[in-house]
């Protein structure tokens, strides 16, 4: 009998001190999650003092939440800030052409002198306005899931020889040596003619933009992929610029003076995974380079 109530002493005790432990845990658990919903800020995580397994594998999962948590709320912040910049360079850009408009408007009223030399600029500028606008529009539709593709089997190097004659003059114009190199054997690939029409236009006035005396283009296959390869100099671009040059609105120009959305390669890129391929920037020697890639047919 005597033994059977040490037993039952021993028992009653450890069953006492188990309580009484995962009580102190549960309340210092509350605590913490009180602080930490209070600031939210600290990324803090919850402190395991307990031995017992159950309870330790519960706050583990409740930790794995709370991180879960807290990286979302930092994505969320970094996406609002990115918002804001973007509202802020959208309403530069719209605001600059806008301002020159409502300028040369006023002088038309002020003078009739030059009046067909203000109308002109006044519809340059409207113009670049309406390229901006575009740009917008376009880029939230490429975005979406349902954008339609005409894929077909297209010749690379007689869309590229289309798109450059084009620029001739622009290139003459700029003084810019242009360079062509396209593979003797057909590159055949499965692409929508007309994104990738936009995709070389808008590549090639990016390098219009940039380039200072050397533009050139290069297309070759190596390891069943077609590469079509765009350079011209690199001028002061600087290393860590590179992973800027496909987000939304990059410039390369914090002045922003060069009338452009920084949208081009942004929709490029876009539209160049859209269609299964991939597009890189990257600096060879002194040069800048821009390289699409996919699969030949």
């Amino acid at each position: 009998m005597v033994y059977i109530c040490i037993a039952l002493f021993i028992i009653s005790f450890i069953l006492a001190a188990c309580y009484f432990s995962l009580r102190r845990a549960l309340s210092s658990t509350r605590k913490q999650m009180e602080e930490i919903e209070e600031h939210p800020e600290r990324n803090r995580q919850i402190k395991i003092f307990t031995t017992n397994h159950h309870m330790e594998q519960l706050l583990t999962k409740i930790n794995y939440i709370y991180q879960a948590r807290q990286q979302e709320r930092i994505k969320y912040q970094r996406r609002e800030i990115q918002i804001r910049i973007e509202i802020e360079n959208i309403s530069h850009d719209l605001r600059t052409p806008l301002t020159s408009i409502i300028g040369y408007v006023d002088l038309i009223q002020d003078t009739q002198t030059k009046r067909d030399e203000y109308l002109q600029i006044i519809k340059k500028r409207a113009k670049v306005l309406q390229s901006f606008i575009q740009n917008f529009y376009e880029l939230s539709r490429i975005e979406g899931d349902n954008y339609p593709l005409a894929l077909e089997v297209i010749n690379v190097q007689n869309i590229i020889s289309e798109v450059v004659v084009a620029y001739y003059n622009e290139f003459a114009e700029k003084k810019i040596q242009v360079e062509i190199e396209l593979d003797e054997k057909p590159c055949l690939i499965i692409a929508d003619k007309l994104q990738l029409n936009r995709i070389l236009n808008n590549l090639i006035q990016n390098a219009i933009k940039y380039s200072q005396s050397q533009f050139i283009i290069k297309q070759y296959i190596l390891n069943g992929k077609c590469i079509i390869w765009f350079q011209n100099e690199r001028n002061q671009m600087k290393e860590d610029e590179l992973k800027y040059i496909f987000e939304r609105f990059y410039t390369g120009d914090l002045t922003r003076n060069n009338r452009s959305t920084g949208l081009g390669l942004t929709i490029s890129k876009i539209l160049v995974e859209k269609m299964k391929g991939s597009i890189e920037a990257k600096f060879d020697g002194e040069f800048f380079v821009i390289e699409l890639c996919w699969k030949v047919q």
